[in-house]
């Protein structure tokens, strides 16, 4: 049995247990990181070191052309529903509606009541249901939007989509505090409070609980390694002196470790750097030690990630839980190469001045507040272009790993296109629970998109598993992308893409979207151009335009600033 191989190679006794009672509907784990790119774990390239998740890849199944929306919220409500975003509430994120999508169907920014969870439908099916770490799908001031009445019948959960990693400060001047729930309350945080470790032990509080005797589905969704960039001092001591190289040798020891591992073909093209941000060689001394301080909180949180993974894993195989559970491991989108100061500017920058400890010398601690820049982003999301917020495979294409009962056993790799939406169906498909249609708990709901993955779980060598004609769309903020096969349009604004057209990839021989065909494969371009307008029409999708004036509030998550200055305002932070 695959459960009975993930358990042995977890164990550290010789041997492993093997249950001899009947067998049970299995037990989901699902783990989300934060901002996590596609290379900053392991098992798909890195040097920091993540053994659990690791042991978890070598155990079973990685995916390697898994995809999610842009950013977390979209994301988020895609996993939990198997609706698109815009048919769940999440065509745009809390705070950036835009004239024209305010007030709007599918831009509530709440996971709204056309939809029903993978909580909610299986806690109506015998599973019990459990949450820990971040929300972010509504529920500020409305509690009919938070994880009590979605389903999760146990939680410890931030309401809000980012705080303080060390208590419960809000990142902006708007937002003074966060919101913790625990079981239908609002809770103030423990005083030893650390995000990971604290969600790691609610989670495994809940799993400790000595009713057995449902099959449980478990979600985990850590805030690491969400800016703001801050671990204790003892983990970023660990990883002091890693990053002196720089941006470009990380990345190029990246890019060997996962043509080595066959993660990616031995000729395929990594994106280059963009040539608006500095080399690591043009860096004075000063920002190179910022840089690099940046980098190793970075790491230090990814670390600290997955040894809060391994002390999950081995409560559930002290309950003896563990060869009877499912453990999916995955991002929400690729690494944010954004910086704070992008926030609200100037004014920002005076309120974390006044507010946060800037001083390279607190870095990672409670009151600083950093963020680690494109460049280290970009070495994140190797091979790929651009992150967090752009509809490219850097900011979409994420690491993937599913261990546990009836999944293929030995160290699997598959490159078969896949996505977000296919989580749901699934662990529906695993649980033996059938696909509500058209209504769920006398309420109307939206319907499924996605595809179980069922199939190729148990048979990695599966080289695709959508139709030849299947279409993937995305977009967010403007930017648009579809996806039929081995081709991809993407629509960027300026720098990012040509002025007023879409780009064409053949993402099969070009992942790195290097290379725009669009001029000299029009008949390609066009067919999937006319199929994502039809899909925009059938998504609800309001088109927005992409430059200020009456857009200049979600361009501030674009990084809109001229990089000259953007460079300036780096240079503040970290003085001592």
């Amino acid at each position: 049995m695959a459960g009975v191989a993930l358990l042995a190679i977890f164990s550290s006794q010789t041997n492993a247990h093997s249950s001899t009672s009947k067998p049970q509907r299995p037990n989901f784990l699902i783990i989300v990181a934060d901002d996590l790119g596609y290379s900053d774990i392991g098992s798909f390239g890195s040097e920091i070191r993540t053994p659990n998740l690791d042991r978890l890849a070598r155990s079973g199944v990685r995916l390697t052309n898994f995809h999610t929306y842009a950013a977390c919220s979209p994301t988020r409500a895609a996993l939990m529903t198997g609706a698109s975003p815009h048919n769940a509430g999440y065509g745009t994120m809390a705070g950036d509606w835009t004239p024209q999508t305010e007030g709007k169907r599918g831009y509530e920014a709440i996971l709204t009541k056309r939809v029903a969870t993978v909580a909610e439908i299986l806690s109506r099916s015998g599973y019990r249901t459990m949450l820990s770490g971040k929300w972010d799908m509504g529920g500020v001031r409305d509690p009919d939007y938070r994880p009590a009445a979605r389903g999760f019948q146990q939680h410890f959960a931030l309401i809000q989509g980012a705080g303080s990693h060390f208590d419960n400060k809000g990142v902006f001047p708007d937002i003074p505090t966060v919101n913790y729930v625990e079981n239908g309350k609002d809770v103030t945080p423990p005083a030893d409070f650390f995000s990971s470790r604290t969600f790691a032990d609610k989670m495994i509080g809940f799993l400790n609980q000595e009713n057995r005797s449902e099959p449980f589905f478990a979600m985990v969704n850590f805030t690491a390694p969400h800016w703001p960039l801050q671990a204790p001092d003892e983990d970023i001591a660990r990883q002091r002196g890693r990053y002196a190289k720089g941006y470009e040798a990380i990345h190029a020891a990246r890019l060997a470790k996962q043509r080595q591992m066959g993660l990616i073909d031995k000729s395929q093209i990594a994106a280059p750097f963009d040539q608006n941000w500095p080399s690591w060689k043009a860096l004075p001394p000063d920002l190179r030690q910022l840089e690099e301080r940046r980098m190793e909180i970075y790491a230090a949180m990814v670390s600290d990630l997955d040894r809060q993974v391994g002390r999950i894993v081995s409560a559930l195989r002290a309950n003896k839980q563990l060869d009877n559970t499912i453990i999916i491991f995955m991002s929400d989108n690729g690494a944010d190469g954004g910086n704070p100061l992008d926030f609200g500017g100037t004014d920002w920058y005076r309120w974390a001045e006044k507010e946060r400890d800037l001083r390279l010398s607190q870095m990672g601690r409670p009151n600083s507040y950093v963020w680690y820049g494109p460049q280290w982003a970009h070495v994140s999301n190797t091979p790929f272009r651009l992150g967090k917020g752009f509809a490219t495979e850097g900011g979409t294409r994420v690491p993937f790993i599913v261990a546990g009962p009836g999944i293929k056993n030995g160290n699997a790799v598959n490159g078969a296109f896949t996505k977000v939406l296919d989580v749901m169906p699934t662990v529906l498909d695993y649980a033996g629970v059938p696909i509500p249609k058209g209504q769920f708990d006398g309420r109307p709901i939206e319907r499924l998109e996605g595809t179980s993955l069922k199939p190729l779980f148990a048979n990695p060598s599966l080289p695709t598993l959508h139709a030849a004609d299947a279409f993937f769309g995305w977009e967010l903020w403007a930017r648009r992308a579809g996806r039929q096969g081995d081709w991809k349009i993407v629509w960027q604004n300026p720098p990012w893409g040509p002025k007023e057209r879409w780009a064409l990839y053949n993402i099969a021989k070009d992942p790195a979207e290097q290379n725009d065909l669009s001029q000299s494969h029009p008949e390609v371009a066009q067919a999937l151009i006319t199929r994502w307008n039809e899909w925009a029409k059938e998504q609800g999708v309001v088109p927005i335009p992409f430059f200020p004036s009456d857009w200049s509030n979600v361009l501030t998550h674009f990084n809109w600033r001229p990089p000259e200055s953007s460079r300036k305002g780096q240079q503040k932070i970290g003085r001592e």
